[in-house]
């Protein structure tokens, strides 16, 4: 008679958006020229702690835009951190993407600059 044991094997670490919060742009209707922020959170769905890493978050109208890096402190398993960037951009309709942890790039929708004055 043989024994089998089965082991277990630890998801390693997951970072990915966290899909119960949406990205908040602040103020919600962004004027040209002025400084918004993005907010976004992410979660660590593995078993396992991650390592430090960084997140690259891209605004883009046709073309032109900015992108930005961010990097991120390790997250525990389970745990969640809330993210945010500043961008000042002239009026225009921005697709936003982010790459987490080298992950992506996760569409994020679109954020319409206004022009303001």
């Amino acid at each position: 008679m043989t024994t089998s044991t089965t082991k277990e094997h630890a998801m390693p670490a997951l970072i990915d958006l966290d899909t119960q919060v949406t990205f908040v742009t602040d103020p919600v209707n962004p004027c040209g020229g002025e400084d918004f922020t993005v907010t976004w959170q992410e979660v660590n769905l593995g078993d396992e702690a991650s390592e430090n890493y960084q997140d690259i978050f891209d605004m883009d109208d046709a073309g032109s835009g900015d992108s930005q890096t961010l990097d991120c402190d390790g997250l525990q398993p389970g745990q969640s951190a809330t993210r945010t960037l500043t961008f000042n951009l002239p009026a225009g309709d921005y697709t936003m993407n982010v790459v987490v942890n080298a992950r992506g790039p996760l569409f994020f929708g679109n954020v319409i600059i206004e022009d303001c004055e």
